[in-house]
């Protein structure tokens, strides 16, 4: 149970290239003329969401084992 819970987080979150589509998109509507200065931060925004899904995770699965 504590090993599909850990995976769960790990998997369910913002993550993905199609995410950073969305955030490209969305703020190179707000703001054209810094579209490729935002889409330059594309990797990074995908590094940092990985980094907070595999957090929440970590964070699950300690919440887990305590029961």
């Amino acid at each position: 149970m504590k090993t599909i819970a850990i995976i769960s987080f790990a998997l369910c979150g913002f993550a993905n290239f199609g995410s950073i589509g969305v955030v490209v998109g969305a703020f190179s509507a707000i703001s054209p003329k810094r579209a490729p200065e935002i889409a330059q931060l594309g990797l990074r925004a995908l590094a940092a969401a990985t980094l907070s899904n595999l957090m929440s995770a970590t964070i699950a699965g300690f919440f887990i084992g305590l029961a």
